[in-house]
């Protein structure tokens, strides 16, 4: 909207030097020079909001400050523009226009506008003469500026089929009304709300102590459905407890994707500052996941309204004495469209469930790279361990080592040596305890695979360099960046090592990093037969789509690529290993599936300086069009900790 002051159709004639002169010369006045002195003065005092040593003809200079301050407390902060841009003087009076510009937030449009101020000869001097009209043409004596921001509707994170996964929702924000508890009950009153809504009563009693007497203390923002679930009866007991209803960016479920979807939260001082003037007070801005990454666009830009309100002296607003100057509209942020299936997302959570340790399921589809589930259990405590976790990969490995032996002219087929024990440059390598004696000595590289014989690829050592196996796993995504929506780990390989350090690389030991989302695009890439370009964002289809287009077509040629692309041979070679697996190996129960088609491996990663070791436990697959990765920090062998998982998580994929 327009200011109405740009539309003023009357201005008063400026007469200026000369001009003035002779424009005054009926009258037998000039411009006098200490009026628009005086002028001045008032201007610098308006701009810096302090007018309390000047000079007024109704008023001290600090009850004019006072007033002043009434005028502009709802104002924000902001110091307008004002300059002098012409007086006219006749006899003991003058007056004089002022150029107002206000440099509002969240608009590039400046507010500007003229006043008139009269004065007063006297005593030798000029005296300003206060009123309202001074700041602004239309306030009157009770009067006001109020200059306030209105914060974008934010867009909605959307999944699969338009699922909404983050979207404002109904809380109840719960805390103590000071100004109703007693100095004497606020400790206990705090202690007594804290346990009711299960936060650290420590910190919350602390909070309440060191705030003012009249001050709200919040203690926590609830949705919906944990709010209803409070004793009533209990929190009504509670001296100054108040709950007052809001909304707020909630996931579509408590804990729904919260690493990777992220959450919103109001912008710190420090969050202001550093936004350049982005951001405004009272705006809300996202922490972490696809709402820190997307930000720009979730975000909108905020509406700036200026009105004229009435103000009581004691500063509150005169309730419906409102008049708009001037509004610039909100824009609303745009949604975001993401891969994410919400059912396989929540399958994929009641999996972890269970588990005490920091871990995670990372669930792609190979043929476009969809990320259809990135699920983090109870255990990580918020931190993201799919997709910026860093573990040795253990035995999932062995399928880069087999990659590497098939460059070398092997097949599924060949013969491998595979000993209990194996000792070569310092390093000594066993099987584990329970290693069926029937597929040690010389066995086929399938059964190799199935059984995940250690030694047989730790003998390999001599024949596969480190800079085999490093092309052969980044060929599978280690160390191949990829820009899925958020930030990930895509691990990383050395393409040199000391001799002892390589044997431990051969079966996923070592120094080898890689993160369980990086593990889902390993066995995608075998299942899709070249390297997968995994996405969280719909539309942006990865480079493991079959039926990408001209324009997806340069994006993939244009992705990070490995050195020494997949073949479809060599993909098909894997596949026939990862499916021995399943077939005779450690991941028979994934034979259950229909159709009996999963392929797999095992892996177990020992850790730390205790003796035994402690262990990851991992276990990728891929069924039909789905590639999945199951990692457990703290876990038994694969087969045993992860397997169950993974069976679940599939299982969930065949009914969705």
């Amino acid at each position: 909207m327009l200011d109405p002051l740009a539309r003023r159709t009357h201005r008063r004639t400026l007469v200026l030097g000369v001009v003035a002169a002779l424009s005054l010369s009926s009258c037998g006045a000039l411009q006098d020079d200490g009026a628009r002195s005086a002028a001045d003065d008032l201007a610098r005092g308006l701009h810096s909001e302090d007018v309390s040593g000047l000079a007024f003809s109704n008023g001290t200079g600090e009850e004019v400050q006072t007033e002043l301050e009434r005028v502009l407390r709802t104002t924000g902060g902001i110091e307008p523009d004002v300059t002098v841009t012409g007086t006219e003087v006749e006899g003991d009076t003058a007056r004089a226009e002022l150029s107002w510009r206000w440099d509002l937030p969240a608009t590039d449009e400046d507010w500007t506008y003229s006043t008139d101020v009269d004065l007063t000869r006297s005593d030798g001097g000029w005296r300003s003469t206060w009123q309202p009209s001074v700041v602004e043409p239309g306030l009157n004596g009770n009067e006001g500026l109020r200059i306030r921001t209105v914060q974008p509707q934010r867009g909605e994170i959307l999944g699969a089929d338009d699922v909404p996964l983050a979207m404002s929702q109904p809380v109840h924000r719960v805390g103590l009304d000071l100004r109703k508890v007693p100095a004497a009950q606020r400790s206990d009153a705090a202690t007594a709300l804290a346990k009711a809504v299960d936060i650290d009563a420590g910190t919350y009693r602390k909070a309440v102590s060191q705030a003012s007497d009249d001050a709200w203390v919040e203690a926590v923002t609830l949705r919906e459905e944990d709010f209803r679930a409070l004793d009533a009866a209990q929190m009504k007991k509670i001296p100054g407890m108040q709950a007052t209803e809001d909304t707020r960016v909630l996931g579509r479920s408590k804990g729904f994707a919260a690493e990777t979807i992220g959450s919103v939260v109001e912008a710190t001082a420090e969050d202001l500052e550093n936004s350049d003037g982005a951001l405004t007070r009272g705006a809300w801005i996202g922490r972490g996941g696809l709402q820190q990454e997307h930000e720009a666009s979730l975000r909108g830009a905020p509406g700036v309204v200026v009105d004229r309100v009435g103000t009581n002296p004691d500063g509150s607003l005169e309730p419906g004495q409102v008049h708009q100057l001037v509004a610039h509209a909100p824009r609303a942020g745009e949604d975001l469209h993401t891969t994410l299936d919400a059912t396989l997302q929540e399958a994929a959570q009641r999996a972890l469930e269970d588990v005490d340790s920091p871990s995670s399921v990372v669930l792609v589809r190979p043929s476009d790279g969809a990320v259809l589930a990135v699920a983090n259990g109870a255990g990580s405590k918020g931190y993201p361990t799919a997709t910026l976790g860093q573990y040795a990969p253990g035995s999932t490995f062995k399928i880069a080592t087999s990659l590497a032996m098939l460059r070398k002219g092997d097949s599924p087929d060949t013969t491998v040596d595979c000993p209990h024990t194996y000792a070569a440059e310092g390093t000594s390598v066993a099987n584990f305890s329970g290693y069926p004696q029937q597929f040690e000595g010389r066995v086929p590289l399938r059964q190799a695979i199935a059984h995940s014989c250690n030694t047989a690829f730790a003998a390999q050592h001599g024949r596969v360099s480190q800079q085999n196996l490093a092309e052969a796993a980044e060929s599978l995504g280690v160390g191949v960046d990829m820009t899925p929506g958020i930030p990930v780990f895509s691990g990383s390989i050395p393409s040199e090592e000391p001799a002892g350090e390589h044997v431990a690389a051969m079966f996923g030991q070592g120094r080898t990093l890689v993160s369980p989302f990086g593990m889902a695009r390993f066995v995608a890439s075998v299942q899709a037969g070249k390297l997968v370009q995994p996405t969280l964002l719909a539309g942006d289809e990865g480079a493991g789509s079959e039926s990408a287009g001209d324009d997806e077509a340069d994006d993939a040629a244009a992705a990070p690529a490995p050195r020494v692309p997949l073949t479809a041979g060599e993909s098909s070679g894997l596949h026939t290993l990862m499916r021995e697996v399943v077939a005779s190996g450690h991941l028979e129960d994934l034979g259950s599936l229909s159709p009996d088609t999963a392929v797999g491996k095992t892996g177990t990663a020992e850790y730390g300086n205790e003796d035994p070791p402690r262990t990851h436990s991992w276990v990728i697959a891929g069924h039909e069009d789905l590639a999945a990765a199951v990692f457990v920090e703290d876990g038994n062998l694969g087969s045993i900790t992860g397997t169950p998982i993974m069976l679940d998580v599939l299982r969930a994929a065949q009914g969705s």
